[in-house]
């Protein structure tokens, strides 16, 4: 959220304007019903919709002062209105405003008071309305007509502060989500050991990319690519895997990731171009591959890479060449070694090794077996298989 300078960004700043708009169009329409019957319910509602709104901006001022690198800012629930992305950040505006949240990224080296600001970010959002209120009714600033009004207002950001700072969970768009006071309690006990888990996980997936001395430095944009690669190996739909796509290669071009982060996103782009047989990636696949081999070119996981897309681009004797070493290889993870033996069962067949190719096959069988490999990559060898079937045909 911040330039890594303690300045604010764009989207905060967006959010920030927006909350001023609805500030002078709650006042310009008490200005106009002021006196009818509908006015106290009106002054309870956008009271409600300016609450929600400042309380997410003080979460959005607390991640910015904190260095938290923030995902998603949704504002009501229900049907969605308006959606954008702002740098790495997106914003929702959905039509009914009783409430919202903020996500952010997993960030796991950052300090314990830094989470804390950023959660008690929302309650002093409410803080401040009540002030701002309170100033104005001091100063004399508002119309006497309005000061009496404005009790609505202030009764709700009492309520808003209340209800989050009360260690429970609230229903939110049908998602039963922990309230910012049960999360400063898990804050408080386990904060710890959900970063060692964090980190940990962190380190084995940069650990494949590495020589052996890799050096674990998390930065915003290695918490957003942590959270981007995972979301993208799990996601099952084609629209959330081409999102998350996008991200990875946004992150990318932005040139801040480390070497060994630039491999993992690459290996991470590839493996699933291969996984899915997506046609729009397959003519991707060469130049991701060939980029990353540039960045390892002995690092064995990417060698197997390499050797897979070729085999899917119909270079079956340049792939079998690379990949036949690392099938045989005793030191090969279950995964990587379950990837050789697949391409290799594809590349066999096609140069007409019936009885090679199958023994491959029947290998990547049993290591998915084995290690319960997802229902994409069984789709996959099933694709393998029925492919494979079609050239024994021909």
């Amino acid at each position: 959220m911040t330039s890594g300078r303690g300045q604010l960004t764009p989207q905060t700043a967006f959010a920030f304007i927006v909350c001023l708009v609805v500030l002078a169009i709650i006042c310009q329409l008490a200005a106009t019903v002021h006196g009818s019957w509908i006015e106290p319910p009106l002054w309870l509602a956008l009271g409600l919709a300016i609450g929600i709104a400042c309380h997410e901006l003080g979460h959005l001022l607390g991640a910015a002062i904190g260095s938290i690198p923030i995902r998603l800012v949704a504002v009501g629930v229900g049907p969605l209105l308006w959606r954008r992305r702002f740098g790495e950040t997106w914003f929702e505006l959905r039509l009914l405003p009783d409430s919202g949240f903020v996500s952010a990224y997993p960030v796991v080296d950052s300090r314990w008071y830094r989470w804390a600001l950023f959660l008690l970010g929302g309650v002093m959002g409410n803080v401040a309305v009540i002030c701002l209120v309170a100033g104005l009714d001091a100063v004399g600033a508002a119309p006497e007509q309005a000061g009496a009004s404005f009790g609505p207002v202030v009764c709700v950001q009492l309520y808003l502060i209340i209800v989050n700072l009360f260690p429970s969970r609230l229903r939110v768009g049908g998602t039963r989500m922990p309230t910012d006071g049960l999360q400063l309690l898990q804050l408080l006990w386990q904060s710890r050991d959900q970063a060692a888990q964090l980190r940990a996980a962190y380190a084995t997936a940069l650990s494949k990319y590495s020589n052996g001395n890799l050096q674990l430095t998390m930065t915003s944009v290695s918490s957003r690519t942590l959270y981007h690669v995972a979301c993208f190996q799990l996601a099952t739909d084609v629209n959330s895997r081409r999102d998350f796509r996008d991200a990875l290669l946004r992150e990318l071009e932005g040139g801040d990731l480390v070497r060994e982060e630039k491999m993992w996103v690459l290996d991470a782009l590839v493996t699933d171009g291969l996984i899915s047989g997506d046609s729009a990636v397959r003519a991707r696949l060469d130049a991701w591959s060939l980029q990353a081999l540039e960045l390892g070119p002995e690092l064995p996981t990417l060698l197997g890479s390499r050797g897979a897309v070729l085999v899917e681009l119909g270079c079956y004797e340049a792939g079998k060449t690379l990949l036949a070493p690392l099938a045989a290889a005793d030191q090969a993870g279950p995964y990587d070694s379950l990837m050789s033996q697949a391409f290799l069962a594809r590349a066999e067949r096609a140069l007409g090794n019936e009885a090679a190719a199958r023994q491959f096959a029947n290998a990547a069988h049993a290591i998915a077996e084995a290690i319960s490999a997802t229902p994409r990559v069984m789709a996959m060898l099933a694709r393998h298989e029925t492919e494979m079937q079609s050239v024994k045909l021909r």
